[in-house]
C-alpha cells in the first residue's frame, strides 16, 4: 500500500515539478530555436520573410501628408430669397 502524503508535503512536490517542468521547458525552446535557426538558414529565409521586421521603404523622402480638401462653398437656401406665397399687399 502506498504512503499517503500531507498536503504540504503535495506543495512541495508541486513546485519541484514545476521548476523540473520549467528547467525543462527552457531546453526544449533552446532546441527549437536552434532548428528554426537551421532550416532558415538552409533555406535563405529572412525575418522580412517571416514577417518580423519591415523592409526599409526605397524612397529616401517620407511621404507627403495629403493637403486638406478645400472647403465647401455654402449656397443659400432657394426658399428664403422667394417672396411668401399669397396675396400681395
Amino acid at each position: 500500500m502506498a504512503t499517503r502524503k500531507s498536503y504540504p508535503q503535495m506543495l512541495e512536490d508541486i513546485q519541484l515539478l514545476q521548476k523540473q517542468a520549467e528547467a525543462q521547458r527552457r531546453k526544449d525552446v533552446e532546441i527549437v530555436i536552434a532548428r528554426i535557426r537551421e532550416a532558415m538558414q538552409f533555406w535563405g529565409i529572412t525575418e522580412e520573410d517571416l514577417g518580423f521586421r519591415r523592409r526599409p521603404e526605397k524612397s529616401a523622402t517620407p511621404a507627403a501628408v495629403p493637403a486638406p480638401a478645400p472647403a465647401k462653398k455654402k449656397r443659400k437656401s432657394r426658399y428664403t430669397e422667394r417672396p411668401l406665397a399669397g396675396p400681395k399687399g
